[in-house]
């Protein structure tokens, strides 16, 4: 017998990325995972790391997912002018993420991610000769599974 289910990461990673476009607009382009060659000299990238099992009875779970968010920057030296544009990107993301702390996904049931929220920030985080990358991990919890 066949499962019902629905991709929750495909919906988590869908709203958050038209969350993005749409404080961004064209300034800083939104991808998810390598679906495409990035264009620019600064983009977003969704990654999707996993989820844990933060709850669970009768009547569904609570899933905890977890999604690693790159932001690049193409400029190999940094300067204090470049620096500032980066941390203003920095800064607008934690806050657009902060006020999006709940978000009605797109399924079929208009189900909501709560709790959302960037765990952490990790400035100049990959060893790219070519690329200034911030590294953002965000989280927010999904209630699914319903009986």
């Amino acid at each position: 017998m066949a499962v019902n289910f629905t991709n929750n990461f495909t919906n988590i990673l869908n709203k958050l990325r038209n969350t993005l476009r749409t404080e961004f607009k064209g300034t800083l382009p939104v991808y998810i995972g390598h679906e495409q060659k990035e264009q620019g000299n600064q983009y977003l990238r969704l990654d999707p790391v996993g989820s844990t099992l933060s709850e669970y009875n009768v009547n569904g779970e609570i899933r905890e997912f977890q999604i690693n968010m790159f932001y690049y920057f193409a400029d190999p030296n940094v300067n204090k002018t470049s620096l500032d544009h980066v941390l203003r990107f920095v800064s607008r993301i934690e806050a657009l993420i902060h006020d999006n702390i709940s978000m009605t996904l797109d399924d079929t049931n208009s189900t909501n991610c709560f709790n959302c929220r960037i765990e952490s920030t990790e400035l100049n985080a990959l060893d790219d000769e070519n690329e200034y990358v911030v590294q953002f991990e965000w989280r927010g919890q999904h209630h699914s599974n319903t009986a």
